[in-house]
């Protein structure tokens, strides 16, 4: 099932600001006119007038909204889920969109794509941790995300992850308190170790909050469910 949403935003349409003020600074612009989102199947919307909308004013929206954290920069925006679907691999597909195309793409939860933001992740292979979510488990396997280098190729970066579960943790959302399973992914990459961290609904799949490598260049993203 595809929903579509005019995109409500704080400014993921011109590089992420502050909810709470800051300087604006703008996007790179995506490097095809072919998005994502016609990729996946959702169909292109027309550009619409986008008012300032703050986690403050999220109870009020009727639409799902996403707040996304740059965290490198602190930058924050509240983007609207574009489209979602169930295909032939595990987890759903959604995408969060701008009003200018820029994307955040999770498939159960787990960062596979972005757009607009600049040296781009372009895809992920991410069967692992998607099932690691699915069974709020442990397990072990390969993480590999493609990013788009400064010359506009593509490099993989492949990560040998294991899943822990830390515990049970209630984490506040929109002025509720959320039961959820917090699950830690920690990744080795060269000699480094990359931490992603999910807190999973206690009883659907839900991701409500997340903090996950997106490569060197974007570093940590930080999602987090205003609105389901």
């Amino acid at each position: 099932m595809i929903s579509t949403y005019r995109a409500g935003l704080l400014c993921l349409a011109s590089i992420l600001c502050g909810c709470a003020g800051g300087t604006i600074l703008p996007f790179a612009e995506p490097r095809d006119q072919q998005t994502l989102v016609d990729r996946v199947g959702g169909a292109r919307v027309a550009r619409a007038d986008v008012s300032e909308m703050t986690p403050q004013r999220t109870p009020a929206q009727t639409t799902p909204t996403l707040e996304v954290t740059l965290e490198r920069t602190g930058q924050v925006a509240v983007v609207s889920l574009y489209s979602e679907r169930k295909d032939a691999s595990p987890g759903v597909l959604q995408v969060w969109r701008s009003a200018d195309g820029s994307q955040i793409v999770l498939r159960g939860g787990v960062l596979i794509a972005t757009r607009g933001l600049g040296n781009d992740i372009e895809s992920t292979l991410s069967r692992m941790m998607v099932a690691t979510l699915s069974s709020r488990g442990s397990d072990s396997g390969p993480h590999r995300l493609y990013r788009v280098t400064s010359e506009n190729g593509t490099e993989a970066i492949d990560l040998k992850c294991k899943s822990d579960v830390v515990g049970d943790e209630a984490i506040p959302i929109a002025g509720q308190q959320i039961a959820t399973r917090h699950v830690q992914v920690t990744c080795r990459w060269d000699v480094l170790d990359r931490v992603y961290d999910f807190w999973v609904d206690e009883h659907q799949s839900t991701v409500w909050r997340s903090r996950q490598w997106a490569g060197p260049d974007l570093g940590y993203i930080r999602t987090r469910i205003l609105k389901e």
